[in-house]
């Protein structure tokens, strides 16, 4: 699917998946809300229940023992009074600090006016003496406790059993709105989600639906480049799209590994050209020369024949020409690496030593270091030593009249790559040509005038052959710096040979 497929599919999907999201959550956060607002309410309304019953049952006492009293008329039966009066002191503040409502507080406002009228009267008859004391104490029981404290408290009571149960009702009916509503929500999410899953399956089948004519489309196009002036499947179409794109893009892909056959023939061949004619022309100087000798020879009458000095020159010409097509057999077929493990600092070592004598004519100083210590390749180390060996005479080159030759070994790690062998040969030379860069490595190019020009091509052919490679530049300060990489594997495994560096500039 398309990206703007998946965004119109997608979008709806996750818009709706939010809202639903959002409002079980938000549905949650109300129904625990509501349901802790209704919990400290019944609380409440329980709590001033307890407060109105402790209030009447402590008035009722005080009643009882006042009724004692006037009974026996035994002053004993007073004593426990103001016990009992501090115990409905602390049940009518309770009733106070339970209430809620401005009926709770007009209610407890009257049973506190009844209960300090009720105890200031009866502190008063305390003070008479006691022949008025049964008389007043009915008054006071009758007018006060039962009228403005009792009858008050009593209403409280059942003011708070009223809204307690009117409470309990509301949060019952609210329990059934909430149900409704939680089913209702989940109907919703239930269509709303069939809905998507209908969207979702109509936009991907009329996405496969374009996907599949644009793949029966581009099948039969790879078929008629694959098959140019020939009836598309003539043998009979596949079962399906896929298929039929399988089998055109197999019929492509034939087609292009003959292209690249062809390809790879036409570079050879052009290889082919382009040594021939470096051969005919390294070639035609040595038979120039032994030409001009023989004419020579012949057009001189009274010798006798060849002098020392002429079969010198001929013996000369014929050694640079065996060298020049030594140097062609090698870069037309480079040797397949035979891997095995040495040490690298040690080889470079043995190469300096073997080049030292004409290093000290030409008054060049050549130093090795290894930046990593000891350091052990799996390599073909004859090809390495043509590498180095070729590299420092090159060196010693750009430095007739003296110089220095630097030599450093180190380990590259590239991140998530095979660890490479650093290996750099620095001059202090002229440099480079300007604007040379990496064509010193093409074949028959040479900076010097007796040069071929085709060793730095045979060593960078035997770098790419270990599945390395080998870059040159010029130094600022002056001088080029010639930097040899070759990955570093196991001993027992082989380096990795691309297929063409082998094959690609064969003349066989």
């Amino acid at each position: 699917m398309t990206q703007r497929l998946i965004t119109r599919v997608l979008v709806p999907i996750g818009m709706l998946s939010v809202l639903l999201l959002v409002t079980a959550f938000g549905s949650a956060w109300y129904v625990r809300n509501l349901q802790k607002s209704v919990s400290d309410v019944m609380l409440n309304h329980v709590e001033s229940m307890q407060a109105a019953q402790e209030l009447e049952i402590s008035i009722r006492e005080i009643r009882t023992q006042f009724d004692r009293y006037l009974i026996t008329q035994d002053k004993s039966h007073l004593e426990p009074v103001p016990r009992m009066r501090k115990r409905t002191a602390a049940a009518l503040a309770d009733c106070e600090k339970s209430s809620s409502t401005p009926m709770e507080f007009a209610i407890v406002k009257r049973i506190r006016a009844g209960y300090d009228h009720f105890f200031s009267e009866y502190d008063g008859i305390l003070q008479r003496p006691n022949f008025a004391l049964y008389p007043k104490i009915i008054a006071l029981i009758d007018g006060v406790l039962i009228t403005e404290i009792l009858a008050p408290a009593h209403e409280y009571a059942r003011l708070n059993e009223g809204m307690l149960a009117q409470t309990t009702q509301s949060n019952r009916n609210l329990s059934d709105r909430l149900t409704t509503g939680i089913v209702a929500l989940g109907l919703c999410g239930a269509f709303g989600g069939m809905l998507a899953g209908t969207a979702f399956t109509i936009a991907l089948r009329r996405s496969f639906l374009v996907t599949e004519m644009r793949l029966m489309t581009t099948a039969q196009q790879l078929d008629q480049a694959a098959n140019p002036g020939q009836h598309a499947f003539a043998e009979g179409p596949p079962a399906n799209v896929v298929d039929r794109m399988a089998v055109s893009a197999n019929a492509i892909l034939r087609r292009l590994r003959h292209s690249e056959n062809d390809a790879l023939r036409a570079e050879q061949l052009a290889w082919v050209g382009q040594m021939a004619a470096g051969i005919a022309h390294e070639i035609r100087n040595p038979l120039m020369s032994i030409k001009l000798l023989v004419q020579a020879t012949a057009e001189r009458s009274h010798s006798s024949g060849f002098r020392p000095r002429d079969f010198q020159v001929i013996e000369e010409e014929i050694t640079r020409l065996e060298k020049i097509v030594s140097g062609f057999l090698d870069f037309a077929r480079p040797p397949r690496p035979e891997a095995q493990p040495f040490e690298v600092l040690s080889l470079v070592e043995q190469v300096i030593d073997g080049v030292k004598t004409r290093a000290d004519s030409q008054g060049v100083v050549i130093t090795a270091e290894s930046a990593v210590g000891t350091t052990v390749l799996s390599a073909d180390p004859n090809q390495i030593r043509q590498i180095v060996f070729n590299l420092l005479f090159n060196a010693l080159d750009a430095q007739p009249q003296g110089g220095r030759i630097d030599v450093r070994i180190g380990i590259d790690r590239p991140r998530g790559c095979t660890p490479q062998l650093e290996l750099q040969v620095q001059d202090a030379g002229p440099g480079l040509p300007m604007g040379m860069g990496d064509q010193i490595f093409d074949p028959f190019v040479s900076t010097k005038e007796t040069g071929i020009g085709l060793g730095l091509s045979i060593c960078r052919r035997i770098a790419e052959a270990h599945g390395g490679s080998l870059t040159a530049k010029s130094i600022p300060t002056g001088g080029a710096l010639f930097t040899l990489r070759l990955p570093m594997v196991a001993a027992d495994d082989p380096p990795a040979v691309p297929e063409n560096v082998l094959t690609g500039g064969s003349i066989a």
